[in-house]
């Protein structure tokens, strides 16, 4: 029975869709088969009743062939769908014919008219993707204003730190070389010649031309049309999978799996292409990672994805690629010779009333938007267990950190640590709750660990260097890194310098001058390589130049500086483990019996602390999955930079020293930051701070550009995309049963393997832990602050 709460809605969404498009989805299609005698007429019959008013569509049965076809999915409700197919299939209009314009004549219209509809019914209102598209086209070009916010954009790209890398990057990198600079000067040309016929065309280019092709997580730029108003997406996700744990992955749809495994066909095309080189093709348009197998993996579900984010895969619609138009429809065609073929869809991020045109559109949405406009995002509450993860040993407060004891036959001995980031809503709680889980796994007899993390996007920089302590307590971390400089960033670094060099900051009762001194602007601040300080601004500040290009000297972090870790107004707001109080805890586990899982996400702070385990540490590591190509892989596919800025916190940061400098110079430089761009889109950042490996001190490659194979690549699974402990298991028999890897291997300790006794090892807690049971709460204005000072993850 069709329910009442519908119908106004359902005759509205069907009024829109038929103005729309007739593109047939599996609804549609049930009642056109037209090789079903009868059906099409059938169909007709009962749409007569169903779109009818009165007793007559309250009581419309909904038939057998339509019931699975037509049900509830993220395109829209059920009565939505119904609706939609049979106003394409109205006696009048039973055989299509084309039409001389495939486009609304008002888009934009018709899209506010059916998200009023949509939002009336559902939380997540959703239109079909070809629509959306549509509208989004039919905004006209604002050519002056376009110039002024391709200019306002390249003062901020000159604190990028690897724009000559990308330019020229070292043979062994995937992508193809592009100049940033260059390329967004030829969309300028491109806009004075009036080469660009919409607002959607200029912003597609600027973002995938200028940003897509950087494949770096910290390096983004959301055009406001673009991104504020709908993201695409599909109803179905991908798993990629192998078939015996051997051979080459294969795609499988996701809910075939789930469904039925045992008879879910493999997909050998996407939309006429080869399923492999369609799943590249499309995230190597806009991937923010620097490997291409890490960026396959990347479209795919899999258990920690879902559990750091509740996401299924880049194909159904999330990334940077939810931007990018993927068609009105997708097929799939599968190796049993059936095939599925659905309508994409737009989610619409923000209220669209008050819309009438193109025009309007771009009024209400593009600049400065009042906040009673933007989207919101529903919140939701974090459970004590992950999503799809078994009940763990403990756990923090967001499910971030979470621990587990493995059973069965050869696991008796093995723990899990699962970082699904290294960002928390509590840094003190995210380091006791490792803590926690160390200690809980020597008392128990667990003498291996298994550390996932994998979905894990980087956070807090000083949490990473704290998560590698409390393994290795006495191996000090290197973390080197470097600033690309140039005008603006040189005369923030000398007015700030200059502003704070007579003052102690132990002992200043003014807060904003300890803020400027606890800066990396300001030349005392830091160690140099050696861990001594910088003595003067020459000796941090005076150009290393690298490809034609200035930095800052190496650096590193200063742990032992109170204002800096352990300090609740200007530091994280706990002590780094290996340091003050926390300087004499007992390494639990050997290398040897720890092991790294990845795939390939790994990013910004999940790489430092990783190149510290992997390199300074010699832990081993395991990475899942690629593209269907036999050899190893990278596990660490994510940006590597040490540190990411938004625009705004650059903005403000010019802000600061242009109201202390009366310098003409310095104003000059500092005077080209405009709020154009920060206004002109919905997320605006870049990598302001190289990761420098030990053995690239000289010659000054970034960590970005190093390959950096695991030890071991295994395959996905069927079992492992339903048990997350199934891919914990995977690893452990490679890493400490001598399990095959397909690609590499992890050759085992020649120690004689011990059994296990209780009691016997012991880890020194430590005093220094913070109680993290205290609630901590910053206010806005200094959380910003702090954030932009300690936290850097990829910027999906």
């Amino acid at each position: 029975m069709k329910s009442a709460a519908y119908t106004l809605a359902s005759a509205i969404l069907a009024g829109c869709v038929a103005a729309s498009s007739c593109d047939a989805d599996n609804c549609l299609r049930v009642f056109r088969a037209t090789n079903i005698t009868g059906r099409l007429q059938s169909a007709q019959e009962f749409c007569s009743m169903y779109t009818a008013t009165g007793t007559a569509a309250a009581t419309a049965v909904i038939p057998d062939y339509a019931a699975t076809a037509c049900a509830s999915n993220q395109v829209g409700p059920e009565s939505f769908r119904i609706s939609s197919a049979c106003s394409c299939i109205a006696t009048s209009t039973a055989t299509p014919t084309a039409t001389a314009s495939p486009t609304t004549a008002n888009p934009c219209a018709t899209v506010s008219s059916l998200w009023s509809a949509v939002a009336a019914v559902s939380p997540t209102p959703t239109i079909p993707a070809a629509l959306a598209y549509e509208c989004l086209r039919s905004v006209p070009l604002h050519k002056d204003d376009a110039i002024e916010l391709v200019e306002s954009i390249e003062p901020y790209l000159e604190w990028q730190t690897d724009a000559a890398y990308k330019a020229d990057p070292p043979a062994t990198y995937f992508y193809p070389a592009y100049d940033m600079f260059a390329t967004l000067a030829e969309i300028k040309t491109m806009l004075e010649n009036d080469m660009y016929t919409s607002e959607y065309d200029f912003q597609a280019d600027l973002y995938a031309k200028v940003f897509g092709q950087g494949h770096d997580g910290h390096f983004v730029f959301y055009p406001d049309l673009l991104t504020r108003i709908f993201q695409f997406g599909r109803p179905y996700s991908l798993v990629s999978i192998s078939e015996d744990g051997t051979s080459l992955p294969v795609i499988k749809v996701y809910e075939d799996v789930l469904s039925s495994p045992s008879t879910a066909s493999t997909v050998t095309h996407i939309n006429g292409i080869d399923a492999a080189k369609y799943v590249e093709d499309t995230i190597f348009t806009a991937s923010f990672n620097q490997d291409p197998d890490a960026a396959y993996n990347s479209m795919f579900f899999s258990k920690a994805s879902s559990g750091a984010s509740d996401g299924s895969g880049f194909f159904s619609g999330s990334g940077r690629i939810r931007y990018i138009y993927q068609g009105a429809n997708t097929t799939i065609t599968f190796a049993n010779g059936t095939e599925l073929a659905f309508e994409n869809f737009a989610q619409v991020k923000t209220p669209l009333n008050g819309i009438t045109d193109g025009e309007s559109l771009y009024t209400k949405f593009c600049g400065a938007v009042d906040s009673g406009d933007q989207a919101t995002s529903a919140s939701t509450s974090s459970g004590i267990v992950v999503p799809g993860y078994p009940n763990p040993i403990a756990i923090t407060n967001d499910s971030i950190v979470s621990c587990y004891f493995l059973d069965g036959e050869g696991y008796e001995d093995v723990a899990v640590l699962s970082l699904l980031a290294f960002e928390s809503e509590s840094p003190s709680e995210f380091q006791a709750v490792q803590h926690e889980c160390i200690v809980k796994a020597v008392a128990a007899g667990k003498t291996k660990l298994v550390v996932d993390l994998s979905a894990n996007g980087g956070g807090y920089i000083l949490q990473g260097y704290d998560f590698f302590r409390q393994l290795f307590p006495h191996i000090v971390q290197d973390g080197f890194s470097r600033w690309k400089e140039n005008d603006g960033f040189m005369a923030v670094s000398k007015i700030y310098s200059d502003l704070v060099a007579k003052i102690d900051p132990s002992t200043s009762s003014d807060s904003d001058l300890i803020e400027d001194y606890e800066s990396w602007f300001n030349y005392k601040y830091d160690l140099n390589v050696t861990d001594q300080p910088f003595l003067t601004f020459e000796d941090k500040f005076a150009p290393r130049v690298y490809k034609n290009t200035n930095y800052t000297a190496v650096m590193r972090w200063n742990l032992t500086d109170p204002l800096t870790t352990s300090n609740w107004t200007y530091g994280l707001g706990m002590e780094i483990s290996g340091y003050g109080s926390l300087a004499n805890l007992t390494q639990p586990f050997e290398a040897e019996n720890i092991i790294l899982v990845y795939d390939g996400y790994c990013a910004s702070t999940c790489t430092i602390a990783s190149e510290m385990l992997r390199i300074q540490a010699g832990v081993r590591s395991v990475a899942f999955g690629g593209r269907p190509i036999e050899g190893p892989i990278q596990g660490v596919g994510g940006i590597k930079g040490s540190q990411t800025l938004s625009y705004s916190d650059i903005h403000s940061e010019v802000q600061s020293a242009i109201s202390n400098t009366e310098d003409a110079e310095q104003l000059a430089a500092l005077q080209r930051y405009t709020e154009t761009p920060i206004k002109r889109s919905s997320a605006a950042a870049l990598n302001t701070r190289d990761q420098i490996l030990r053995d690239n001190l000289e010659d000054g490659l970034p960590a970005q550009y190093v390959v950096e194979e695991a030890d071991c690549r295994l395959y996905w699974t069927e079992e492992m995309i339903t048990d997350v402990t199934a891919v914990w298991k995977g690893a452990a028999n490679a890493a400490f049963n001598g399990g095959k890897c397909a690609a590499g291997s992890i050759p085992q300790s020649k120690k004689k393997r011990t059994s296990r006794i209780e009691g016997k090892r012991h880890v020194n807690l430590g005093k220094g832990f913070v109680d993290f049971n205290r609630i901590e709460r910053r206010t806005e204005q200094s959380r910003v602050k702090f954030d932009a000072r300690y936290n850097q993850k990829v910027i999906v």
